[in-house]
């Protein structure tokens, strides 16, 4: 009588367990299922970088900072560095503010620089303009890094020049270090998450930008 009594309970506990795993199971498919369609068929993508962005207008100024993204190496040729696609959309939008504002300098900051500043140089913007930080590998280290360098200059209105998804977390970074900025976002997220095969893309970058602030925000960084 007393083993059949622990058989049921036994069998009991293994059901319940067992009913507990199936209902997990189809809550995380459920929310999987619900992800899946609120990124590729929603603008949730393009709507969270839209939020991570101050403003939208061609600010312009005395001094244009612009941060560098990826480099990319070659595994053949390790000395053969080149800009990667954060890094060659930030300096096209660096050129044209040259081209179409009135900077009379330019800061490139972090280590992707001495790349980017061949191709300013290539397109017209002259290298005495250009100043480059090359220490720096973190949006906290650009701020803190170049806050000395333009210590030593007048540097007038400056304007920082950065992804959409990333200015938040960039402007804050140089505000909290004393560094007054007035913000140039330019459509980075915004324009590749208008085809849906790249949205998931935009999706892990933006988690990873997220996952940053709230760090950022717990070292007291921005």
């Amino acid at each position: 009588m007393r083993r059949s009594f622990k058989r049921s309970l036994a069998d009991g506990a293994s059901k319940s367990i067992v009913a507990r795993l199936g209902a997990a199971a189809r809550f995380l498919l459920c929310a999987t299922g619900a992800l899946l369609l609120a990124v590729t068929f929603t603008p949730l993508v393009p709507w969270t970088a839209a939020r991570l962005t101050d403003n939208w207008t061609d600010s312009d100024g005395d001094t244009l900072v612009v941060l560098s993204g990826a480099t990319i190496q070659n595994s053949v040729y390790p000395r053969s560095v080149v800009i990667g696609g954060s890094s060659y959309w930030r300096v096209v939008h660096a050129v044209w503010a040259w081209q179409h504002g009135h900077f009379q300098s330019i800061f490139l900051v972090g280590a992707g620089s001495e790349e980017m500043r061949r191709f300013l140089i290539a397109y017209g913007v002259p290298e005495g303009a250009i100043s480059v930080e090359t220490r720096s590998t973190s949006t906290h280290e650009n701020a803190l890094f170049l806050k000395p360098l333009l210590d030593r200059f007048p540097p007038g209105r400056i304007v920082l020049l950065t992804s959409d998804y990333h200015m938040c977390r960039a402007a804050r970074c140089f505000r909290r270090v004393g560094i007054a900025v007035t913000t140039r976002p330019f459509p980075d997220l915004l324009k590749s998450s208008n085809t849906l095969t790249a949205r998931w893309q935009g999706f892990w970058l933006l988690a990873d930008e997220l996952a940053k602030i709230l760090y950022y925000r717990a070292r007291g960084w921005i």
